[in-house]
């Protein structure tokens, strides 16, 4: 990882869109290239990302999911800033649309073909061994391609085996928890994404 100096950072921040921040600061940002910051802290010094920051994973994973074949983000490079700590990845985002975003348009959207096309790419990644933690409908993009990728993508592991039964629950559980997401899904079509992925 790269030493990333306050002064690069300020450049970099000035011209900057942020995206997501919290309590603690920034947490994304979108630079003038088009191109992503994404910050990470370190919530504790004992904490086991002392020794594997988020970003390393978040790269790590990048580099797993490419080898797969499934669209994600492409890591440009890995940084350390020191004032305040935080581990940042530099990344061309993956184009395309969020699943929440085209849920909340709604402009002629098939929402049953949709979600056949779901069931089948969450099936595709538990038998590659995909176990994705943070599994929502704002970390599932439809790229210009057609094709269905992954974003946000340090809070998941690569196992290189398919998943088991429990796990592959889990990450079903995961994408059924956020209640506004399934808000904006027919009910017809819910229903029978649920029964069909019990």
């Amino acid at each position: 990882m790269q030493q990333l100096s306050g002064e690069q950072y300020a450049a970099w921040r000035e011209n900057a869109d942020v995206l997501e921040q919290d309590d603690h600061g920034e947490k994304v940002l979108r630079l003038a290239d088009g191109t992503f910051l994404k910050l990470f802290r370190r919530k504790s010094w004992l904490s086991k990302t002392a020794f594997y920051p988020p970003a390393r994973r978040f790269a790590d994973n990048a580099a797993q999911l490419q080898k797969l074949g499934i669209p994600c983000p492409k890591v440009i490079q890995l940084y350390r800033l020191h004032d305040p700590y935080r581990s940042v990845v530099h990344y061309e985002p993956l184009a395309g649309e969020t699943l929440r975003h085209l849920l909340r348009d709604d402009a002629g959207l098939d929402q049953l073909e949709l979600f056949a096309r779901l069931a089948e790419f969450i099936t595709h990644l538990h038998e590659l061994g995909v176990y994705f933690r943070s599994l929502h409908m704002g970390n599932i993009i439809l790229t210009p391609d057609n094709e269905l990728g992954l974003i946000d993508i340090s809070d998941m592991r690569c196992l290189g085996r398919p998943l088991s039964r429990r796990m592959r629950d889990r990450n079903y559980q995961h994408l059924l928890r956020y209640e506004s997401d399934w808000g904006m899904v027919n009910p017809n079509v819910s229903s029978l994404f649920r029964f069909n992925n019990r």
